[in-house]
This record gives C-alpha cells, structure tokens and sequence, in this order.
C-alpha cells in the first residue's frame, strides 16, 4: 500500500498515532469471515484532535487562502492514489467484498471527479471551513474521495470517519496522504462507536457535516447539524424503481434491472431493486427476472470475472434476510434464492420475490442486497418511488 507500515493508527495532524485508549477491533473479510487485521477504534478524544488538527489548518496556514497550493496538492493526491490504485482495489475486495471488476465505478470515476475539483480552485466558489465527512460502506472510496476533493479544493479542511465496514481504505487513503498534503489538512478518524460521530456533528469546531448514508442515520444527523448551527449535506441514496408498461420489451428491462442489481450484491444507492409491471404481465416479468437472477455467478471479490460477490458484513447478510422475510410477510412470492448461501463469509443467494404492491415496505426501502423484486402496477397507475435525492 503506502510506503507507511499497516499498523492500528490513525492518520491525524500529519503523523500517524494510535489511539487514545489504545483500542483496536478486527477487519474481517466478508468472502470468508476470517480476521485479516487490526483497526484503530478512535474515542471522542481521538475525534477532538483531529478537529484540532483541521481547524488549525484552516485558520493557521495559508491553505485556505492560496488556490494555488490547493489546486496542486489536491492533484498531487489524486495522482499518488492512481499510482495505487490497484492496490487500493485489491484492498477494497478484501475487506469488504467489492469486485475488483467494479473498479471504475468505486475508484476511477472518483479520482476523475477529484481532478476536476483540482482545477481553478478558489475559495469562495463554496463556504470553506471544517468538515467532518462521514462515509459508507457500500462505497469504500469513491465517496470519500469525492468528498475530500469537493472540500479541499474550496479551500476547506476534512475530518473523514468511514463506516466501520470500510475502515481500511480510508485509512490508507490518509496514509497516502501524509507525504502530499499539508499537515492537518486531512484527518482520518476510524471508530465503531456511534458517539464520536455524534461529537463530530456537536463539535463547534466543525462548520459543515456530509453524509452519506441511510435515511434514519442522516436524519439524526440533520437535526442535531442543524441545532448546532452546522452546514448540513446529506446524500441517502434510496432504492430506485423501474416501470415497465404494455409495450416494453420486458425482457431487456428486467435483465438490465438485474445485472446493475448484482453488482456489489446490490450494495449501491439507487440501484433498480425492483420493476413494477401490469399486473397482466406479472408471469412473464417473473420469468424473465428468475432466469436473469439465476445467471448471476456470485463469486471471489478478487476474480476479474466476477460482479456480484459477498454481502460486506454479518450484520449487512442478516438484514438482507429480514427483508426477504418481509417480503413474504406482505404477500411476496420468493421465486427464486431467499437465504444465504450455505458458505463461510457472508453470503447471499441472488434472490427473486414477486407478487408485491409497489407501496410495499419492501420495494419502497434499501435492501441492499441481491433481491430484485416485481411489483404489480396498481389500478390508476401510481407510480413506484424513485431514487432519493441530495437534500
């Protein structure tokens, strides 16, 4: 990876420091449950110093006011993660089961967006301040890479605590980042305890909170933001839905649904879970949506051939199969799949379920998971949800 040792520390103020209570919890590979190493577990302490360091590089550099430092670091960062890019990639399958065949969408895509906030940097074209970027699972990288970009290129200074799920990746991206960046301009902060994103969101230090993730955690997070008087950015993806009317050719419709669906085990925003259809035309979507589903070659996260690969944790297999438990609690018919793969690590047969309302819990919430429902249009055509947007 980096030339910095892998080792339990966090990449905070320019050095690389263990945590304050000394406190690790394991890394594990979802394509077979085994431990693959130690992560640093920050307390609120560790979370204060790193606003400490970012607030001081703010108000205490000349990072904030000179574009021209800005636009070159952030270029210089963007080049020193391509030139690791395979690497970082390879990481990214192990530690939480995303295909290395998915590498344009969760890193190159990214990297290209972050060039481009390199370019003509200033900083007024967006408030500047500290920002404590909160990241997901489900995209290892591509978000926070974005996100840094976004911020450091209006001048503004980071604070990124990944999903515990996706720890690693960030980590080494604030490795990679100690031999580019000015001190304290980018603080990595890894944790599976709750509170200290809290006291992130709390802290009078910080002047803007992004996150990416689910509705319920985002709106905790809206509302303590805002009654602290923080820029607030939120991004929930939220499930998206295909409708398919008399005349569409259903076939292609339904196997395009889910070969997008069984990228990441459907482990993505707006991901078209599912494909609402006359109700004349349930049998032959379910036709075409079972021999789609069950094409799907689920497999190593580290073969090239390989889309759709293991559920990113137990936590994330178990909750898929609450869902497909749902879904036949509100009439669903499980066609195809519906449990997990009898396998070590977290895995989840490609799943179909038909027979549902589009006003169904299920077609209306994140699965994240490999279950592509048919949902049958209700007289008077109402529509089925579609994907959420940035608030």
């Amino acid at each position: 990876m980096s030339k910095h040792a892998r080792r339990p520390a966090l990449p905070v103020d320019g050095v690389e420091r263990p945590t304050a209570d000394g406190w690790t919890f394991p890394a594990r590979n979802p394509a077979t449950a085994e431990p693959l190493w130690d992560v640093p577990d920050a307390g609120i302490p560790d979370a204060r110093d790193a606003v400490t360091a970012a607030r001081r590089a703010f108000d205490a550099t000349q990072w904030s006011s000179d574009a021209a430092l800005r636009a070159d670091a952030v270029r210089r960062l963007a080049d020193a993660v391509t030139a690791r890019a395979d690497e970082l990639v390879a990481l990214m399958a192990a530690e939480t089961g995303v295909p290395v065949a998915l590498r344009s969408a969760h890193l190159d895509e990214a990297l290209a967006t972050m060039r481009t906030a390199s370019v003509g940097a200033a900083p007024q074209r967006e408030p500047a301040g500290v920002t404590a970027v909160v990241t997901p699972a489900t995209s290892p990288l591509a978000v926070a890479l974005c996100e840094v970009g976004r911020v450091l290129g209006a001048g503004g200074t980071v604070v990124l605590k990944p999903a515990p799920e996706a720890a690693t990746a960030a980590i080494e991206l604030g490795r990679i980042a100690l031999d580019v960046l000015p001190r304290g301009v980018l603080n990595v902060v890894t944790t599976r305890d709750v509170d200290v994103a809290i006291a992130l969101t709390l802290d009078e230090r910080v002047d803007e909170v992004s996150l990416t993730g689910s509705p319920v955690v985002a709106e905790r997070v809206q509302v303590a933001g805002e009654r602290a008087g923080k820029r607030v950015r939120l991004d929930v993806g939220g499930p998206d839905a295909v409708r398919a009317g008399d005349d569409a050719d259903l076939e292609a419709v339904v196997t395009t649904a889910a070969h997008a669906l069984a990228s990441n085990a459907g482990q993505g925003c707006r991901v078209p879970s599912s494909v609402v259809v006359p109700a004349h035309r349930h049998a032959e979507a379910m036709h075409a949506a079972t021999t789609a589903m069950a094409a799907v070659v689920v497999g190593d996260p580290a073969d090239p051939a390989t889309r759709c690969g293991p559920l990113r944790s137990a936590v994330a297999r178990d909750r898929v199969r609450r869902y497909v438990d749902l879904g036949r609690s509100e009439g669903g018919d499980v066609a195809l799949g519906g449990q997990p793969l009898d396998r070590p690590g977290w895995w989840f047969a490609p799943t179909v379920i038909g027979g549902l309302d589009p006003a169904s819990r299920l077609v209306r919430e994140e699965v994240l998971g490999p279950v592509l429902m048919v949902a049958v249009e209700p007289p008077g055509g109402a529509g089925p949800p579609g994907p959420s947007a940035r608030a």
